[in-house]
């Protein structure tokens, strides 16, 4: 999974739970599990563990990397980590219960006595519809914003925003779209979300419309799409 270093933060983290009574399993999620990684991307850690089991977030990460970890950000359940090296990892620790429906796509079990599919089966029961009208809401909104943010000459503006439309599709969606986005263009890239979107829902006409005052024709998104 991933390149050399990844593979070593993996083997490290394993090795570091493997006999360890808390935890059911230690799986890995996201671009290096799913083979989309770049030598830049962050390890993705998901660790199941008992239900009884109390786990400190900030306490685990400093036992598991030591002065490596230069950065530890704790929060809840989990903690994202920077080491020394650059190298990054998010991980977090939770009952098999409270699994996530957004990692179900691209676990891989590292070490553990539970099967992929058990932990799958587990995120997929806590998996809940979205709320579809507010978050295509939400996208025209934010594309709205990109649009006048281009308009203003406010570059980096437009491309946070194009990026809020891009998070709203994904909680549409359940998961992470392909799309490979040129931060110079914000309005071209900012039609691939929105086409990404009209190809999957119903966009109505008023958000239609609003998305043709901004130059984002439905022709347009038919092309894309």
């Amino acid at each position: 999974m991933g390149s050399a270093a990844h593979q070593a933060l993996v083997a490290r983290v394993t090795a570091h739970y493997r006999r360890d009574p808390r935890v059911r399993a230690v799986a890995v999620f996201g671009s290096v599990s799913t083979g989309g990684w770049h030598d830049l991307s962050d390890v993705d850690f998901d660790i199941v563990t008992d239900d009884a089991a109390v786990i400190d977030p900030a306490a685990e990460a400093r036992a598991l990397f030591g002065p490596a970890a230069v950065i530890v950000i704790a929060r809840g359940d989990c903690a994202d980590v920077v080491l020394d090296t650059l190298d990054e990892a998010s991980i977090r620790w939770h009952p098999l219960s409270a699994t996530s429906p957004n990692i179900t796509a691209s676990l891989r079990v590292a070490v553990g006595h539970l099967a992929q599919q058990e932990i799958a089966a587990a995120g997929e029961s806590n998996r809940t519809a979205p709320d579809v009208p507010r978050l295509l809401d939400t996208m025209v909104r934010e594309a709205v914003g990109a649009w006048k943010a281009v308009q203003r000459g406010r570059q980096w503006e437009a491309i946070v925003a194009v990026e809020r439309t891009r998070h709203a599709l994904t909680v549409l969606r359940g998961r992470r779209d392909g799309l490979r986005l040129d931060p110079a263009g914000p309005m071209a890239a900012l039609a691939a979300v929105i086409a990404e979107a009209a190809a999957e829902f119903d966009l109505g006409s008023g958000r239609r419309a609003l998305l043709e005052r901004i130059g984002i024709s439905a022709e347009q998104e038919g092309e894309l799409a």
